[in-house]
């Protein structure tokens, strides 16, 4: 098949619209529940900020790794790519606790906290 110009955008379009489709149709992440600690500034702790137009109270009101400052949610909620690079650093926070397989299991580095790694299912490393 030869491709034109016509028929590389149409190509495009089709992509494009299948991708926009397939975000649209996917589920929004819930809210992760408060914690009893208070402590939510972590990389999967979910909150839809849009609830208060991005003001706060406390860090709770932002979405991952955000800060509450004056009034305000700031920062990065995370990484823009979650990947060893981005996951193995002092400032990543995760809450292994949380993890759908259980406190401490894994399925990659990011899903351990900080410096520690993924190793046999299970986060290994000293622990902040």
């Amino acid at each position: 098949m030869i491709f034109t110009k016509t028929n590389r955008i149409s190509i495009v379009s089709i992509i494009l619209f299948s991708l926009t489709a397939m975000t649209a149709n996917a589920k929004p992440m819930k809210d992760t529940p408060v914690p009893a600690d208070g402590k939510c500034d972590y990389v999967n702790f979910y909150h839809s900020e849009s609830k208060q137009a991005g003001k706060c109270t406390t860090d709770c009101d932002c979405d991952g790794m955000r800060s509450c400052n004056a009034g305000k949610c700031t920062g990065t909620a995370r990484p823009a790519k979650l990947n060893a690079e981005t996951c193995n650093t002092k400032e990543y926070k995760y809450q292994e606790a949380w993890t759908k397989a259980g406190p401490g299991k894994c399925s990659g580095d990011c899903e351990c906290d900080g410096l520690r790694n993924c190793t046999s299912g299970e986060c290994t490393g000293t622990a902040r």
